[in-house]
């Protein structure tokens, strides 16, 4: 469960003197909380105390003002967000009295934030919206040039934000989405766009879409998204949630893992967002972003801070991975990221793209076939992370076969 924070305004003065600074951009400044990383997710409480109203809404942490607060950013836009104080603002009658010289935090524009993109807003008439609640449902992404799995974090009936390595997808891009009915098992696809990129060094990390759907759809898609919402208040009110930096990730898998005869464990650091099932003592899936099985397992035991989630029930992807043992996956991936921290390979940036030397290329002899694909994704102008994602192998050998593609002056870092 993301940590939740809270801002309370007693009076309609300081109500509007951050909505005019902030909320208006898409974005609040929560003060006495700085215990918080950059990137990571969290829930804001709003809470107008003297309208006795409360919002609350996803944000990603976007600055750190150590012994002040932190500023966060929404994950809905600026236009969704305005339209949802508009109303509330209305109500605080007395205006911002003149010549106000407060030094409060202000957001800078959201053009230069970083780690978030947002499609421009429609105009007003063609906005339909409705809030969105957490839920978790596997989702399909297809369009003309990619099909992607994912799982939604929140769900409504006019759109979703959904863990997804949505990199192939750009922002106005056209999709079809497939969701699954929880209760009946019934498939709804709707026709959606692109909206947002959540990002995270070198990827995305999660991508939010608004849906377009016709009438004769609508209560297909209602029932689907009451019955999402209701799963998950059920299998939060019945399981677990905590930080991380508790327990450490190895500890916290093989603790439920040994526990629980069945379960799915979701878990948030920064941006991302990773989900591992398993049952009867086995890894039944582990999903991140592109990546799955020992590599998605790997990433995630080396989380070091966030927040997790666990619930006593499976939840079905539509394509698994055959299942491992978890004892012997937890080893396996252990094994493979010590093996990686005694080889010392190069560290690259995860955000690092390539220029290809094609003389030193053409002087190079023959490449071993990871290297030969490493090429390949890095002459598309792939980053470093997602050539990690795409490349089946371990990031271990994955980086060095990067390592050795830059040292033998074929690939060069270009920023």
């Amino acid at each position: 469960m993301s940590r939740r924070l809270r801002i309370t305004f007693d009076g309609p003065e300081a109500f509007r003197l951050e909505f005019d600074r902030n909320i208006a951009k898409g974005g609040a400044f929560v003060p006495g909380v700085d215990d918080l990383e950059l990137r990571e997710l969290v829930e804001v409480e709003v809470s107008l105390e003297f309208a006795n109203e409360r919002r609350t809404l996803e944000a990603e942490v976007v600055h750190v003002a150590e012994g002040a607060g932190v500023a966060v950013q929404f994950l809905r836009s600026a236009a969704d967000v305005r339209d949802e104080f508009s109303p509330l603002l209305a109500r605080a009658q007395k205006t911002r009295p003149a010549g106000d010289a407060s030094t409060a935090w202000e957001l800078p524009d959201l053009d230069e934030m970083e780690g978030i993109e947002v499609a421009p807003a429609l105009p007003q008439a063609e906005r339909r919206r409705s809030p969105r609640a957490r839920a978790r449902v596997p989702a399909t992404l297809d369009s003309s040039s990619a099909r992607i799995q994912g799982v939604t974090r929140d769900l409504s009936e006019t759109g979703a934000l959904i863990s997804a390595d949505a990199s192939e997808l750009p922002l106005g891009k056209k999709v079809k989405l497939k969701l699954r009915n929880p209760d009946t098992g019934d498939p709804v696809e709707v026709s959606a766009e692109v909206t947002r990129h959540v990002e995270t060094a070198g990827t995305v990390a999660a991508v939010s879409v608004d849906f377009d759907v016709p009438p004769a759809q609508k209560p297909d898609l209602a029932a689907l998204v009451r019955a999402a919402e209701q799963a998950h208040q059920q299998r939060s009110a019945s399981g677990i949630s905590g930080r991380i930096e508790e327990l450490g990730m190895p500890n916290l898998i093989q603790m439920l893992g040994r526990s629980s005869p069945r379960g799915t464990l979701s878990a948030t650091s920064g941006t991302e967002e990773g989900v591992l099932a398993f049952e009867s003592g086995s890894l039944r899936y582990a999903r991140l972003g592109a990546t799955s099985g020992l590599k998605a397992l790997g990433r995630m035991l080396q989380w070091t801070a966030g927040s997790f989630e666990f619930h006593a029930h499976v939840d079905p992807l539509e394509v698994e991975d055959p299942p491992l043992r978890l004892e012997a996956a937890l080893l396996e991936a252990t094994r493979r990221l010590d093996e990686a921290a005694r080889a010392g390979t190069p560290r690259l940036h995860p955000k690092a793209r390539f220029h290809v030397d094609r003389a030193a290329l053409a002087s190079a002899g023959t490449l071993a076939k990871i290297e030969e694909a490493v090429l390949d994704l890095a002459a598309a102008g792939f980053s470093v992370r997602r050539i990690l994602d795409v490349v089946p192998e371990d990031d271990a050998q994955v980086s060095e076969a990067l390592a050795a593609l830059v040292e033998r002056g074929i690939l060069s870092p270009s920023r």
